[in-house]
Order: C-alpha cells, then sequence, then structure tokens
C-alpha cells in the first residue's frame, strides 16, 4: 500500500491526474515520477480528487502486478456492472453505458466479449496477418518514397499517422480518398476518453462520433448491396455458434474501436520508437547495418515508448488485491509504462537496446483484453523499420521532437521532423 519511508514523507506521492498526461511533468516524462511510485508504493493507493464518490483503487506499477491482474478473468471492463460514481462510468463513452448491446471489446465482458472478439478474430491471427505483408510492404515503401523527395518531413503527419490508416482502411475495403477524414476523425474521437475535455473538445469529439457512425453506416449498406472481398464484409457474415450476427450498432462500436486500435496507438509506437532510434544513433546503426534486427526491435519499441500509458480493470465485489482492501468497483490502474520499465524484469529498464527482443512486455495488454490486433501492429513496425534501414541509412532527427498532446492515457509525439536523406 501507499506507505511511504520515512525520509520521504514531507513529499506526498502523486494521485488522480497527476499520474496522466494532464500533469505537464508526467508528459515530459512519467518515468521518474513511475520509478518513484514503484520503488516507495508498489501497490499505490489511488484516488481522484475530482472524483470523490469513487471508491479507492490501486495504482500498479510492477510487471509481476500488472500481468496478474490481466490474467485474473474475475475483474470487469464493462462499465455498467460498476456502482454509481465509479471511475469506470466516469471515464467511459456515453455510448459505452447505454443498456443496447454493443461490439465494443474494450467495454464487454465474459460472454458478450467472447461473442464479439470471436467473430472478428480469425482476421487477425498471425497467420492471416502475415497474408498481409506484401501489401503492407507497398504502402510503406510508396509513402517513404514520397517523404525521401523533402529536405526533411514530419513522420507524425507524413508517415506514422497515415501508414496504418491506409492499412486497415484497406482491409475493410475504405476508399483511400477518405483517409484522411478517417484520420482527423480518430485524432478527435480520443478526446472520449478526457473526462475534463474542454466544451470545444467535446463538440469536436461528437461530431468525429458523428461522422463516423454516418461513415461506417452508409460502408455496412454498401456491402448489403454489394458483398466485397474484405475485412467489413467478413465481420457482416460472420456467425456464432448459435447462428447469430453482429447487430449494425455492435458492428459500429467494433469498427470504432478498430479504428482507434488500428491506427492511433500504432501511430505512436511507430513515432515514438524511430525517436528513441534517432536519439540512440548506435541503435540505429545496428540496424542499419542489420535489417533483420527489424524484428526484435519491434519489440523494444513497444516495450521502452508504449503508446497506451495505462490499462484498467474494476473489482466485482469487495476483496483484498495484493494485501490491499479495495471495494466494489474501484478501480485498479494498470501503468504499462511502468511495468515495461521494471528494473525486476528488465535489465537496466531504460536503456533502448534493439537487442533485446523482449515479447514479456504488457505494451498489448493481456489476458482475455489483450489488444486483438497485436501481430497486424507488429507486422506494420518491422516493415517500417525494415524499409527505413535498408533504404534510408542516412536518416535523422532534422528537429526537436514536439510532445504536447496532453490526452490521457495515449502517449505519442505531435511532430517528429526527420530528414531521410
Amino acid at each position: 500500500m501507499s506507505e511511504l519511508k520515512p525520509e520521504t514523507r514531507a513529499e506526498p506521492l502523486p494521485n488522480g491526474f497527476e499520474l496522466t498526461e494532464l500533469n505537464p511533468d508526467f508528459l515530459r516524462d512519467p518515468h521518474p515520477i513511475l520509478d518513484r511510485l514503484r520503488e516507495e508504493a508498489p501497490q499505490h493507493v489511488h484516488a481522484h480528487a475530482h472524483f470523490p464518490d469513487a471508491p479507492g483503487g490501486l495504482y500498479l506499477t510492477r510487471l509481476e502486478d500488472v500481468r496478474a491482474i490481466f490474467a485474473d478473468a474475475s475483474y470487469q471492463r464493462d462499465p455498467r456492472q460498476t456502482p454509481p460514481g465509479s471511475l469506470a462510468r466516469a471515464f467511459a463513452p456515453p455510448a459505452m453505458l447505454a443498456p443496447e448491446p454493443h461490439g465494443n471489446l474494450l467495454y464487454l465482458d465474459g460472454a458478450q466479449h467472447r461473442r464479439a472478439r470471436g467473430l472478428v478474430s480469425r482476421a487477425f491471427t498471425p497467420k492471416a496477418i502475415a497474408q498481409k505483408r506484401p501489401a503492407i510492404e507497398a504502402i510503406a515503401a510508396d509513402l517513404l518514397e514520397r517523404a525521401a523527395q523533402k529536405p526533411d518531413f514530419d513522420a507524425i503527419s507524413e508517415f506514422a499517422a497515415p501508414y496504418p490508416i491506409y492499412v486497415i482502411g484497406d482491409m475493410l475495403g475504405f476508399p483511400r480518398d477518405g483517409m484522411p477524414q478517417f484520420r482527423a476523425w480518430s485524432e478527435d474521437l480520443v478526446f472520449i476518453f478526457n473526462p475534463l475535455r474542454t466544451p470545444e473538445q467535446d463538440q469536436r469529439q461528437i461530431a468525429a462520433y458523428t461522422g463516423l457512425q454516418s461513415l461506417f453506416s452508409e460502408e455496412i449498406a454498401r456491402r448489403r448491396r454489394d458483398p466485397s472481398d474484405d475485412l467489413l464484409t467478413a465481420i457482416m457474415a460472420a456467425r456464432d455458434e448459435a447462428g447469430d450476427a453482429l447487430s449494425e450498432p455492435e458492428i459500429i462500436s467494433l469498427l470504432m474501436l478498430l479504428l482507434l486500435a488500428g491506427n492511433l496507438t500504432t501511430a505512436d509506437a511507430i513515432g515514438n520508437g524511430l525517436h528513441a532510434l534517432m536519439t540512440h544513433p548506435g541503435e540505429w546503426a545496428a540496424l542499419v547495418a542489420d535489417p533483420s534486427l527489424a524484428v526484435p526491435a519491434t519489440e523494444e519499441f513497444l516495450r521502452f515508448g508504449p503508446p497506451v500509458a495505462i490499462s484498467a480493470r474494476y473489482v466485482p465485489e469487495d476483496r483484498p488485491i495484493l494485501g490491499c482492501p479495495v471495494r466494489q468497483g474501484a478501480a485498479v490502474v494498470l501503468s504499462l509504462l511502468g511495468a515495461n520499465r521494471d528494473p525486476e524484469a528488465f535489465e537496466d529498464p531504460h536503456a533502448f537496446r534493439i537487442r533485446r527482443g523482449r515479447r514479456d512486455h504488457v505494451a498489448f495488454g493481456g489476458g482475455a483484453h489483450a489488444c486483438l490486433g497485436a501481430p497486424l501492429a507488429r507486422l506494420e513496425i518491422e516493415i517500417a523499420l525494415s524499409v527505413l534501414a535498408a533504404r534510408y541509412p542516412g536518416m535523422r532527427l532534422a528537429a526537436p521532437a514536439v510532445r504536447d498532446r496532453p490526452t490521457i492515457g495515449f502517449v505519442g509525439f505531435r511532430e517528429l521532423r526527420l530528414s531521410l536523406g
């Protein structure tokens, strides 16, 4: 629990939004804060001053503890199963609190989660994703060829962002000319995770949700008229053991998840990793000398700079957790950033080493809710690294990177200017 050592009692441990990207110090570099928590209070009693009615939970930073919670299927993700006043309800998108069925895997538990995940999971197996390699390589090569024609370019807006969007958009069968709007809406939709969003941010996320809902409805109607050989048609045609298909609202909420998980997080993982490579020139030189290191380097990208900072599980009944009594509905916040830098699990954890190649990080979460798109994200990162190392060995930073996106739970750069010459 949050028992401070005597010599540190004068300085209280951070809590609530101090442990998010809304805290400028945390946004700038979260690891001194997380290191202190892991050392002084690995089972940190966590409370939000902005939500005084929410039961106090735990904030965990050790890999062993985080993995244990992920592995325990009794914890909840569905905010509708938590009591009024819970953090689950405060942070959940409004659509996830409605009683109607939905297909967003992040907010489903038990049989509902197994049904929705089972209907789409076959499209994201490693074997199915490996078949996409030539198409993904072509997208990466084309974007980088365009970037190479300029003295320098923003690796976020001109590569890391459009790259996974084109990949998931092509898989779904969406027209390429709509991808810029697709990306803009996905950026605005992230505001939904911030309960302190401004009125302007609220308007933007509502407009994004409405726009995406309309787009997805149109695409579903088009597939009904003219089925195609794409992922959306496959999702619509899939049947569970009882012969039931996903309803249109379920498909739309599932597509919302694929939108966020399929492009924003991968884009941030690529941006975070490229910055690490450019600020560790010895590691970049090693990759250029041996592009096959792209495979272990992908894992180090994910361990060192995961795009998602935290995950959460909710307690179904009063119970002790790691020796701490916790009430029903309390949030157990799992720091993916902290767990991936745990010195008990990773030697010299703050060092960026592409040969490390450890796959036991928690960048993709774990347990029943482990990221469905992990095989796709891994392949996209690996291909990006292989193309860059083989074709652009002179890549370098062209300007200091800009990280000023205070969006709760998502970690990435707003701008990363590189030169490929």
